[in-house]
């Protein structure tokens, strides 16, 4: 379990080489499992008392961007934990059904470090008092995208067939958190040194990143397995996702620019829409080239 002086400080970054390593290389499903075992950690171990001050001390206007930033954190950790147990029950071998079962527990982890920099930092503890801020800040963008993500995941729970599994994956563990949720935390990485000194943000951020890294791992470990035993049909199969993604990317930042919400990416990511989207395009680059996929 890590304590408190051995989590990370204000000056790392959300990545480091493993985090990298973790996400883009195949890797036994065992080996992802250990993993697990030798990092689990505690939101209860990380210290907010600078950040729950340094909060207090933002102006109205940088309050609000702050909670915008965590509204969209609520509704990524929430849908992510609870609409993935479809996955366990549907995984087409034990290893990686437990590599999937220790995700389910660090997902709701995630969760729980949500609520608690919202009881700690800003001074609200009721769910349903932080489920009610964190919808009146949904935005056309994160719905439309829980959509497309509820629409691949949903036929898991009544099908076994081993392509919907893949293709799930791909949504899921590539795009939702290989893509977007990665593509939100290395950019807003650098915002919290915009709005003060957040160093148990930072430490917090950190963590999640690499369990995310390795869920991403997960999702790039399967891909390549199916990749190895058919290659033309598994890339027959992603394919259809790859085309869903450039449209869905492109309309999204329609959406965006449409509905005025460069000054909220601006503050919150520190890009505008345009920004935001260049470095998921980037990262999905990286996520087809890590499962063979060309």
């Amino acid at each position: 379990m890590a304590t408190q002086e051995e989590l990370p400080t204000a000056s790392d970054g959300p990545q480091d080489a493993e985090t990298r390593d973790l996400e883009e290389r195949a890797r036994p499903f065992r080996a992802l499992y250990e993993h697990w075992e030798g990092n689990q950690w505690n939101p209860l171990d990380i210290d907010y008392s600078v950040d729950a001050a340094s909060f207090r001390a933002l102006s109205d206007d940088d309050r609000r961007g702050f909670m915008w930033i965590f509204s969209h954190r609520f509704h990524a950790e929430f849908k992510v934990a609870t609409i993935l147990a479809p996955f366990v029950t549907r995984a087409p071998s034990y290893d990686l059904q437990v590599c999937l079962a220790t995700q389910l527990s660090d997902e709701f982890r995630h969760m729980q470090s949500v609520l608690r920099v919202y009881d700690v930092v800003f001074g609200i503890r009721d769910f349903e008092e932080v489920r009610a801020i964190a919808d009146s800040n949904m935005d056309i963008v994160a719905s439309t995208l829980y959509e497309h993500l509820d629409a691949r995941v949903k036929p898991l729970e009544t099908s076994a067939d081993p392509d919907l599994f893949l293709q799930a994956t791909v949504a899921y563990h590539l795009i939702a958190e290989g893509v977007i949720a990665r593509t939100a935390q290395n950019l807003a990485a650098g915002q919290f040194a915009h709005f003060g000194s957040f160093p148990g943000l930072t430490a917090g951020q950190r963590l999640v990143a690499r369990d995310e890294a390795r869920h991403i791992g997960i999702g790039v470990s399967y891909c390549r397995q199916r990749m190895s035993e058919d290659r033309d049909h598994a890339t027959e199969v992603i394919s259809e996702l790859v085309e869903e993604f450039a449209e869905l990317a492109s309309g999204l930042l329609e959406a965006a620019l449409a509905g005025g919400m460069n000054s909220q990416v601006l503050s919150g990511y520190g890009v505008e829409p345009e920004g935001f989207q260049r470095e998921a395009l980037r990262l999905w680059q990286i996520r087809l080239r890590s499962i063979g996929f060309e």
